[in-house]
């Protein structure tokens, strides 16, 4: 069993191929904050979520420099994190710092208006990953109809598209799923480009198949590439099911 495992593992990571690393940007953020203060000025620099300002700000600047698709959805996920995490710090109470409460008001306000003026905008684009944010994060309708017109066409060659697609079939349609992940699996240039629940998700559709031993094989690479362990996974469990699958 272990050698038909490792027979799979190699034909599995044979399909990927690695690319160099990326050029870094100048994006410190003390210069994105000298050279243009638009960006910094209307979130006061408190304690609460500070690093997720950074990164909000650093979103900002990526948005102004290149506003692209990407950088738009990119600046709406920092928005999204940052007011989620001002949200739990709004009832807290500062005994020597009374200012600080407001501050930290105007900051929660201050993004909320910011989303909603990047979902307005974000509203004009063609782009399908974009609009598949719209629509699974704001409930878009008309966003939904825009990713699936784009993401169903037979000849899709953007493997996130792909990977988005899957993940709408999972439920319903298992075997669909699978066919949309191997699909983007292909198309892939880099484990860059794969998201790491896609590893989580094609063992979880085998497991639930009872494909047992399948389910193995794609447990240990979602565990190799998966070093947060941000989708915890019980191998021993999976590797006694395959066990009494082969008695069986």
């Amino acid at each position: 069993m272990i050698l038909k495992i490792a027979i799979k593992l190699s034909l599995v990571f044979s399909t990927f191929l690695i690319l160099g690393c990326d050029v870094l940007k100048n994006d410190d953020i003390n210069s994105i904050c000298e050279n243009s203060p638009k960006l910094c000025a209307d979130f006061h620099q408190i304690g609460d979520c500070r690093f997720k300002r950074t990164t909000v700000i650093r979103a900002r600047y990526y948005d102004k420099i290149e506003p692209t698709a990407l950088h738009q959805r990119q600046l709406l996920t920092e928005l999204d994190e940052y007011e989620s995490c001002l949200e739990l710090t709004l009832f807290m109470e500062f005994t020597r710092n009374k200012e600080r409460k407001q501050q930290r008001l105007d900051n929660y306000l201050a993004t909320q208006a910011l989303i909603q003026r990047k979902i307005k905008e974000s509203k004009q684009s063609e782009d399908p990953l974009l609009a598949y944010y719209l629509w699974t994060h704001y409930q878009d309708i008309q966003a939904r109809n825009k990713f699936l017109a784009v993401a169903t066409k037979d000849d899709v060659s953007d493997p996130r598209i792909l990977f988005k697609l899957a993940n709408l079939y999972a439920k319903n349609d298992p075997q669909e799923a699978l066919n949309q992940y191997y699909k983007g699996l292909h198309l892939s240039k880099s484990l860059d480009d794969i998201p790491t629940s896609t590893f989580a998700m094609i063992m979880t559709l085998f497991y639930q198949n009872k494909n047992f031993e399948d389910a193995y094989v794609w447990a240990l690479i979602s565990k190799e590439q998966d070093q947060l362990d941000e989708y915890p996974i019980n191998l021993d469990l999976i590797l006694k099911k395959v066990t009494l699958e082969r008695l069986n």
